[in-house]
């Protein structure tokens, strides 16, 4: 199933089926903000390929905050972070 950024929070989190680690953890502690240390928290939806990443708080953090522009993963399209879907994976996870 392919998502779009149009895609409600409820599709986001029905198509994931298990805990996953962040998606940069092979970043070094620190680098890029990712905590190696954390588990992923939030789906990350580009706007234009509908790809997902999952990414730990930190990292999530740095992204939609501190980032001036994050590239696609797919088409490497570049955008500006409020462009992007920061979606908490569980309910129990505090939205940024």
């Amino acid at each position: 199933m392919m998502l779009t950024a149009e895609d409600t929070d409820t599709d986001v989190l029905a198509s994931l089926e298990d805990e996953f680690p962040c998606a940069d953890s092979r970043h070094p502690s620190g680098q890029s903000y990712h905590n190696p240390a954390q588990p992923a928290e939030f789906v990350l939806i580009n706007p234009c390929c509908g790809d997902r990443a999952l990414v730990c708080r930190s990292r999530a953090y740095y992204l939609k905050y501190q980032a001036a522009e994050i590239h696609c993963g797919r088409c490497h399209e570049v955008w500006p972070p409020d462009r992007y879907r920061f979606v908490p994976i569980s309910p129990k996870v505090a939205p940024l």
